[in-house]
């Protein structure tokens, strides 16, 4: 349970770190290569294997590694214009909603058992997601655009179940460091040739805010990685309910951290989406 909650709570370390790189006006695309080159820099500090590139090439996940390391900028990527042309709340949403493509993977690919209450658990999640998001009318979705959003739906669903065949396949029985380092350091390179197609110049990446605001988000960032593999290996519940545990956790930790710190409002939706995660939460573990 203790990898679950530190999941959790790295995860919404990302959302407290996010706000105030927007607060601080931080160039988020320099923050996140910091971000991934930190990340990085934890899973090698964490390993005790030798990391070099042979040894790299042979293991079993290096494909796979890359693949997920591209996916995560290109994610990052597709949040941002989706944001600016579909629209923040069909966004959030699509983004909050995708942890329900690695629950089916889960049960579908590693045939985990379902049952009355795991199914009543995965229902009461997802509206405990839908509420505790809800705003309210905050504007039409511009249709033109309403592809990204989708694109983002499948693409982080996509990474989560990614890293769940990972865990499975390759990291069941240890090396999530060494995994984690090479994944975070291609994400990084892609950022880094992303920051060169757009010529924009490297010292920006040494300016302090985005130094210390990119360190502190590859923390989390790293955390949240690091204890959702070992919540897959090590929690003793099937896959899917790890990850509708952790993402209902996020998303009702950070709604009230929105509230707690950010003084963000709270309408009676919302409270009823908390407490549904709650009651989720407690239905998926017992």
């Amino acid at each position: 349970m203790l990898n679950l909650l530190f999941a959790i709570l790295s995860s919404a370390g990302i959302f407290i770190t996010f706000k105030y790189l927007e607060k601080f006006k931080v160039d988020i695309l320099l923050a996140i290569i910091i971000n991934y080159i930190t990340a990085s820099l934890c899973g090698y500090f964490l390993s005790n294997s030798k990391l070099n590139i042979e040894n790299l090439i042979h293991q079993e996940w290096f494909t796979l590694s890359l693949i997920i390391g591209v996916l995560f900028i290109a994610v990052f990527f597709i949040i941002g214009r989706s944001t600016q042309k579909a629209g923040i709340s069909v966004t959030t949403l699509a983004s909050k909603m995708s942890f329900i493509l690695p629950m089916i993977f889960s049960i579908a690919y590693y045939n985990e058992q379902i049952s009355i209450q795991k199914i009543i658990g995965f229902l009461l999640a997802i509206s405990a997601v839908l509420l505790s998001i809800y705003k309210g009318k905050t504007g039409n979705v511009n249709r033109k655009y309403i592809w990204l959003p989708i694109l983002l739906f499948f693409g982080a669903g996509m990474v989560d179940s990614l890293v769940k065949f990972a865990q499975e396949e390759h990291l069941s029985a240890g090396g999530k460091e060494m995994f984690s380092t090479f994944l975070f350091a291609i994400a990084a390179i892609s950022g880094f040739i992303v920051l060169l197609f757009q010529k924009q110049k490297l010292s920006k990446l040494i300016q302090p805010k985005v130094l210390i605001g990119g360190s502190i988000l590859g923390l989390v960032n790293f955390g949240s990685l690091y204890f959702l593999i070992a919540s897959l290996n090590k929690s003793g519940f099937d896959s899917s309910v790890v990850f509708s545990i952790i993402n209902i956790g996020i998303v009702s930790l950070s709604v009230l951290i929105g509230i707690g710190i950010f003084k963000e409002k709270l309408n009676k939706i919302n409270i009823l989406g908390i407490v549904l995660a709650f009651i989720a939460i407690f239905i998926l573990t017992n």
